[in-house]
């Protein structure tokens, strides 16, 4: 069967169509949806770029898959990067596919790892409909507590509370 379906040359269409299938079924659980990237190891013949895998401590032919997951880790799609792009280069590549999966009327929170960090991709994926949660790389000077209220909310009948910053404030300074 996946001989049949990869000698259709229709593995975009069909990966779209799965996706929108996922999306139908999980609806609820796409308020929060986890982008992260894997370097899958090149073991073939032709030459292609290095990426570093954490796991080996080495940089090796290889390509970067990035995930777009629900809230639960399950999968909403995967797309292979050009020559081994970043996390910056492939969030915004992924924001209209993933805009094209939600809906417009949806704002869901994109999370990610560090090295998607950039002050400028932020405001992109803002003007964009999306939200984002991330953390910083690096030493970087701390947060004063007074930018931050605690807000309250029940979530699945428990009560959570939270610190959230008051995103009138600007948190990054001339960035």
């Amino acid at each position: 069967k996946l001989a049949e379906l990869a000698s259709a040359g229709k593995a975009v269409e069909f990966g779209r169509e799965l996706a929108r299938r996922r999306v139908a079924e999980r609806g609820r659980t796409l308020g929060f949806l986890y982008v992260d990237g894997h370097v899958r190891v090149y073991h073939g013949k032709h030459k292609i770029p290095k990426a570093h895998v954490p796991q080996m401590r080495l940089a090796v032919p290889g390509t970067t898959d990035y995930y777009v997951n629900d809230k639960r880790g399950d999968p909403l799609f995967v797309v292979t990067a050009d020559a081994n792009a970043g996390m910056v280069k492939m969030l915004l590549a992924l924001a209209p596919e993933i805009r094209a999966l939600v809906g417009k009327k949806r704002r869901p929170t994109i999370v990610f790892y560090r090295g998607g960090w950039s002050p400028k991709l932020f405001v992109q994926l803002l003007a964009l409909g999306f939200d984002v949660l991330t953390y910083r790389k690096g030493r970087v000077e701390k947060i004063p507590e007074r930018l931050f209220t605690t807000h309250v909310a029940r979530i699945e009948g428990r009560k959570i509370e939270y610190r959230l910053h008051d995103k009138r404030v600007p948190l990054l300074k001339g960035r």
